[in-house]
């Protein structure tokens, strides 16, 4: 019996290290790209690890879920979302581990202990020696409810562009131009399509030029087959054209402790122009983007893209004399931000760091 189960266990081991390298594989080759897809595949992959994850003290469990997120972590280093949802899992594995550290050697378990004592007065011998088997005084069993808290972070992946668009009626006013630069986030194309059916409005749409100039046109696309006014300009149209904007809306890629972000590069251009214009700029953001890390040293979270987009290098003579670089993000500060809706509600940068320590452990920031 006992060599059945270690076969089985041996079993389980290698199909889940078989999904570890074929999620690595995937990150990779770039088949799962996009914050809220790496997050969602990181969640599910996690909670088949504490499924099938053995340990005897909570320690054992941490130390194999940091083994697993430094692996996933490597593979995109500049995913942030991947670490980002592995230190929410350990944060949720430490809080359940105190809850019940707490409720063996808290003060219920003193309470309990008076109302025995007191009660044991006018208990028979046989009354006691059943207390005494029916609580054998063994450890609560935390897999089930670090499962549970694992499926619950997932719910809320999944349904965290609905909760953001909830409140985009609040935000757009009745014929308002809107711009956006971040034709590739799916959380904005919802919030303006969730706004378009009690308001309506202009949406202006950077080209973001070179690298997104044909999902800026599906996003037009997408906005018109709504009954959406949309438009899309040019980047150098963007200072020009300021003074007619409402409100500045970007997606971002993720958002760091000290209440800046990442974003599709050209954004802090367009927050630059909305800053000297006083136009509002609102960021949408799921509380999984939010990062633990500071932008220390900005040039390294900062993907480079194809520079051929940029240079043709067709154009041998050109290419030889320049250098030429084509970034696929840009960091914002958080001085050009005035507000992020989250699906916790709208939160302004400099409050972002607080929802980095209600969400985070210290000891977990660095893997």
């Amino acid at each position: 019996m006992s060599s059945s189960s270690a076969h089985t266990g041996r079993d389980k081991e290698k199909d889940l290290n078989t999904h570890i390298e074929s999620f690595l594989a995937q990150m990779k080759r770039r088949q799962i790209k996009g914050p809220h897809d790496v997050a969602l595949a990181t969640a599910q992959l996690l909670l088949r690890v504490v499924s099938a994850a053995r340990w005897t003290h909570i320690d054992q469990l941490i130390t194999q879920i940091k083994v697993v997120g430094k692996r996933l972590q490597s593979a995109q280093p500049r995913e942030l979302t991947c670490g980002n949802i592995v230190r929410r899992v350990l944060a949720l594995i430490r809080e359940e581990a105190e809850d019940t550290d707490d409720s063996e050697s808290g003060d219920g378990a003193s309470n309990s202990l008076l109302i025995t004592s007191m009660f044991s007065l006018l208990q028979t011998d046989f009354d006691k020696e059943s207390s005494r088997e029916s609580s054998p005084g063994e450890k609560k069993d935390l897999k089930p409810y670090i499962i549970e808290g694992i499926q619950e972070l997932i719910d809320e992946l999944r349904n965290s562009s609905e909760s953001i668009a909830g409140k985009s009626v609040e935000m757009i006013h009745e014929n308002e131009t809107i711009l956006t630069a971040t034709p590739n986030s799916n959380t904005v194309l919802k919030f303006l399509l969730r706004a378009a059916q009690k308001r309506k409005f202009t949406v202006l749409i950077a080209e973001v030029f070179p690298n997104d100039i044909e999902m800026a046109h599906r996003f037009a696309m997408k906005l018109s087959e709504a009954g959406i006014e949309a438009t899309v300009i040019t980047d150098a149209m963007v200072y020009s054209i300021m003074g007619r904007v409402g409100k500045v809306i970007l997606g971002t890629c993720a958002v760091l402790a000290n209440g800046g972000l990442l974003a599709t590069a050209g954004s802090e251009m367009i927050c630059q122009c909305a800053n000297a214009h006083r136009t509002p700029v609102v960021v949408c953001t799921g509380i999984y983007k939010l990062s633990p890390m500071y932008p220390f040293d900005t040039e390294s979270l900062v993907e480079v893209g194809d520079t051929g987009k940029v240079l043709n290098f067709e154009e041998g003579n050109l290419v030889e004399k320049v250098d030429v670089v084509n970034p696929l993000f840009d960091y914002v500060p958080p001085e050009l931000v005035d507000i992020y809706i989250t699906n916790l509600g709208g939160f302004s940068p400099s409050f972002m760091y607080r929802l980095v320590l209600d969400n985070y452990r210290q000891e977990d920031v660095k893997l």
